[in-house]
């Protein structure tokens, strides 16, 4: 009996240390871990850092501010600083609670009168409101601490999505002035804002008080490498870590990447579409038969083979087919003979000015798709000429009608059709003006203001389809392509993913040796 309970005493000790010895393992794990810098280098083709003049001061990307929606991988809204929100039965009134214990990065709390004085900074600066957000709201009020009210003059059945990310960035008002110029981003999001160098780097660093789950990076910094080449080498250096951003990496650039050993290829569909711009008002493309035409003649899928090798999607709806319950699929088609024939009824062979943006271009193969089309375009008696320009001019040159046609892309951040057809298709639009399409058509205005104030799904879906058959009737704007983000990161980069607004998951990466 004293034999069995000293075996059973030996056992015990025994175990006790393989236990103990197993702890200390993991502990020692965990401990090299830990001695492995949490901060990440991610190289990017443009600038995160957006200005004190505009509504969010520093792009989504950052994960510095929030909004009080986001839109989810379907891109129906979730809650995010919101936790509901509640429409009155004519839509014109939304009830919005907001999240407890949420706080700034300057230490103060969300509450209703930090929300309206966001809003308001909005409203009364339209330049500020670019997605038209509260062009129709009456009045925002506090009803208490955690609760606030809008007021719209019309229907506004999209309000959650309206107020998604870029539609509504929330930030402390103690980040901007009577102005409504951003001194400091006081947001709520998972890291603050530390330090910018202009054309050079982004700082963020960890925001220990977040409401949500902490990240596990310490910093992140977003280096502006223009050059799609150098930004590669970069990566294969390790000089960077990550190229996570859409257009970061180019799709000739992957076979490279899946090469490398100790790089990690990663691809995703997002909501950014690639579109033809035509000049609607003056020159040859003054012509719907010029701009059917052009559109009938484009091969997508081929184009997609061939300049992005496969990576992406043939454009067959106007925006990304990832809005599923708005896309109306198969206007948009490749017909050769029927091009010819509309072409044909243009008395005389047309010269096009195509511009290209050379910022752009660095981040897409605009330059091969416009060669391609050049080429293809003396079947219709268009004599193309390119011309690359710097982003500023040919901004400017699109404001001015200054051009026949040119590329540019467009993303459906909020997953709302309004977002596209009110501010590309309506006379007035925003992107209609900026661009230059001067595309007015009564038809069309009609369509949007009804479409974007229905009382139900099935209302709103009705008007949209007519409004999609109407364009691709029109063709002010030829969807080309949708597409796939080619990202890529080193092999000891963990869990960084992209959504479909390719926002990548900064909050849950980290680093191992």
């Amino acid at each position: 009996m004293r034999f069995k309970k000293a075996i059973f005493l030996l056992l015990v000790v025994l175990l006790s240390c393989g236990l103990l010895l197993g702890c200390d393992s993991e502990k020692e794990v965990q401990s090299e871990k830990d001695k492995v810098p949490q901060e990440l280098v991610i190289g990017i083709g443009r600038d995160f850092y957006e200005g004190p003049e505009t509504a969010n001061f520093l792009h989504g990307s950052t994960g510095v501010w929030e909004g009080l929606t986001y839109p989810g991988d379907d891109l129906e809204p979730v809650m995010q600083l919101a936790t509901k929100l509640t429409p009155d039965d004519t839509n014109k009134v939304w009830m919005v609670t907001l999240r407890d214990g949420v706080k700034f990065h300057d230490d103060s709390p969300l509450n209703a009168d930090a929300v309206v004085k966001s809003v308001m900074r909005l409203k009364n600066t339209p330049k500020l409101d670019g997605y038209g957000t509260f062009l129709t709201l009456d009045k925002v009020e506090a009803v208490d601490d955690k609760t606030v009210k809008f007021t719209f003059n019309r229907p506004e059945p999209a309000f959650p999505a309206k107020v998604a990310y870029h539609g509504c960035p929330i930030f402390s008002p103690k980040s901007f002035n009577e102005e409504g110029k951003v001194t400091h981003p006081y947001g709520t999001g998972p890291f603050k804002f530390e330090d910018y160098k202009k054309g050079e780097e982004l700082v963020i660093t960890r925001n220990d008080n977040y409401w949500g789950k902490k990240a596990k990076l310490e910093k992140v910094t977003f280096k502006t490498v223009s050059d799609p080449s150098t930004r590669l080498a970069a990566l294969t250096t390790g000089e960077i870590q990550a190229i996570v951003d859409v257009g970061g990496v180019l799709p000739e650039q992957a076979s490279t990447i899946k090469e490398d050993k100790n790089l990690v290829l990663l691809t995703k569909p997002v909501t950014t579409s690639h579109y033809i711009i035509f000049n609607n008002k003056k020159g040859p493309f003054k012509d719907k038969n010029l701009r059917k035409a052009v559109s009938l003649s484009l091969d997508r899928a081929q184009l997609v083979d061939k300049v992005l090798s496969g990576y992406g999607e043939p454009a067959d709806t106007i925006y990304t087919p990832q809005a599923e319950k708005w896309a109306e699929k198969g206007l948009w088609k490749t017909d050769k003979a029927k091009a010819k024939e509309l072409a044909a009824k243009v008395d005389k062979p047309q010269k096009v000015n195509f511009v290209i943006n050379a910022a752009l271009a660095n981040r897409w193969p605009y330059k091969s798709i416009a060669e391609i089309l050049q080429s293809e375009l003396k079947a219709l008696n268009l004599d193309v000429e390119l011309k690359s320009m710097e982003m500023a001019a040919w901004k400017d040159a699109l404001e001015k009608g200054e051009f026949d046609m040119t590329l540019s892309p467009y993303t459906l951040m909020t997953g709302d059709p309004d977002f596209f057809f009110g501010r590309w298709i309506h006379s007035e639009g925003q992107m209609n003006v900026a661009r230059g399409l001067g595309y007015t058509n009564p038809e069309a205005d009609r369509l949007v203001a009804e479409a974007a104030t229905g009382k139900d799904m099935a209302s709103r879906q009705k008007l949209y389809s007519e409004l999609q058959k109407l364009v691709a009737e029109d063709v002010p704007i030829a969807p080309v392509y949708n597409d796939v983000c080619i990202y890529a990161t080193r092999n000891n980069v963990k869990d960084l993913k992209i959504d479909p607004l390719f926002k990548p998951s900064l909050e849950k990466v980290y680093i191992t040796k």
